[in-house]
């Protein structure tokens, strides 16, 4: 009887739009992955922190396993996000005025890899053609959202610098990558929302 009333009242749930998500084990079809909206400014770091050829670790996952799921799902790009609907807009533009020096900032919209795929969206797809800067950008989705990066930036001959980080993102929030020669400001948001 309880497991009828709780059938009964998650449909009328998901009938009037008020389910984003069933707790109690129903599943979303396959064809239907949620997609998520994406924005990020890329930007070098000037001054006495710059160093020469290093950088971060590779990836690690420290909450969860490694190891790829049996049936990974890989990521989707969809589409670019146009640049009159970029919501960094004031912070690059304060950024700029501040002495940073943008190298890209861009928004799309995707859909997420399986939790431990290490599958990114290369800078290419995403339209990002910043001279000496290479790599793709990782969204992954197990039970927690996680967004991350594996870039390289070579401004000349004698210079590296690589970024690779995989950290747990929230809706809305700006997240700050670090490294001493450049870093990343991103935000992911649910391409449902407005």
């Amino acid at each position: 009887m309880r497991d009828f009333i709780r059938r009964g009242l998650v449909c009328l749930l998901s009938s009037a739009g008020l389910l984003a998500f069933s707790p109690i084990g129903l599943t979303q079809p396959a064809s239907t992955a949620s997609a998520y909206t994406v924005e990020v400014i890329v930007f070098r770091n000037n001054g006495p922190r710059e160093v020469g050829i290093g950088g971060t670790p590779p990836l690690r996952g420290a909450e969860e396993s490694d190891t790829p799921p049996a049936a990974a799902q890989i990521g989707r790009f969809i589409s670019a996000t146009p640049a009159a609907r970029l919501r960094l807009a004031g912070l690059r533009q304060k950024m700029s005025a501040g002495g940073y020096r943008i190298l890209a900032h861009a928004g799309w919209t995707q859909t997420a890899s399986s939790w431990g795929s290490r599958t990114g969206i290369p800078l290419e797809t995403l339209g990002v053609a910043a001279p000496g800067l290479s790599g793709n950008f990782l969204l992954e989705r197990g039970s927690l959202l996680h967004f991350g990066m594996n870039l390289r930036y070579q401004p000349d001959e004698s210079t590296i610098h690589e970024l690779s980080e995989l950290r747990r993102v929230r809706f809305e929030e700006r997240h700050y990558y670090d490294h001493p020669g450049i870093g990343v400001i991103a935000v992911v948001t649910s391409a449902a929302r407005p």
